[in-house]
């Protein structure tokens, strides 16, 4: 992963040039990464929009196909989660205690007035006569962006955050935080997808779950889920190794929710973390 980087300074959105990449080379574009400083048409999940500021995030797109392909492609979220949190638990140490996962897709450190967003992924399959052929995977993430230059919250969504302002490095004068390399950021990140995805180390399906279960903030805590089947109200549970979101409702039953917005009511979580 990562042996071929195509850099632009400014783009549209990464997710097109990987896309136009492997509609290009096909099975030997497996590891080729895209990434840009800046993106005038960023893509999040539920055809949400990315904002960035220019130099500031590590903004790109990873294309996994031929044998970098997980066991199933359920696993490509988990594995994209799991990547992250060790990419900044490396580049970051001081906030690996601190950054978890939330369902099915965010990037989130945990603070004492609630979470905050780190990080943001998104998957695009690409099938050919109904069979999985590759998959591009977006992932943005705030490095050194100062808190005038993150987004606004969305309604129900997470504040943003950076790994910069949750203090890595102390404080120089003028009471700026210390930079992070984003190029560090970036081998850590292709390292550990790499790891998580190829043949000779990648861990069973199994496995990745148990770990991406582990990592989600938020299990135990009372759930509203918004999707295209209607609103459902619940405590989350746990998940399926598909990924799914197991909710319990009040009368007992649990349902398993594959897509949808889900607002979490953190304080209910109390110690299931």
């Amino acid at each position: 992963m990562g042996h071929s980087i195509a850099f632009r300074h400014s783009a549209p959105s990464t997710m097109t040039i990987a896309r136009g990449i492997f509609d290009g080379r096909g099975d030997s574009a497996a590891g080729a990464v895209v990434i840009a400083d800046h993106q005038t048409a960023g893509r999040g999940r539920l055809d949400r929009g990315w904002e960035d500021a220019g130099g500031r995030g590590l903004l790109g797109s990873y294309i996994l196909c031929d044998e970098l392909l997980p066991e199933h492609p359920s696993m490509v979220v988990m594995v994209a989660g799991l990547a992250v949190l060790r990419a900044i638990g490396e580049s970051c140490p001081q906030l690996e205690e601190r950054v978890r996962l939330k369902w099915p897709n965010d990037v989130i450190a945990v603070e004492e007035g609630g979470p905050v967003k780190l990080a943001g992924i998104l998957v695009e399959s690409i099938f050919a006569q109904q069979k999985l052929g590759g998959v591009i995977l977006g992932i943005g993430v705030n490095v050194n962006q100062r808190q005038e230059e993150l987004p606004a919250v969305r309604g129900g969504g997470l504040p943003p955050s950076s790994l910069m302002l949750l203090g890595r490095g102390g404080s120089p004068p003028h009471g700026d935080f210390a930079p992070i390399e984003r190029e560090d950021l970036l081998v850590a990140l292709c390292r550990a997808l790499d790891d998580l995805c190829a043949p000779g180390s990648r861990p069973s399906a199994e496995t990745v779950h148990a770990r991406w279960q582990r990592a989600l903030y938020g299990m135990g805590a009372e759930v509203t889920v918004h999707s295209a089947e209607g609103r459902v109200n619940g405590r989350a549970v746990g998940t399926s190794l598909q990924g799914a979101l197991r909710v319990r409702l009040a009368g007992g039953e649990t349902v398993e929710i594959h897509s949808g917005d889900v607002v979490f009511n953190w304080a209910s979580a109390g110690s299931a973390g």
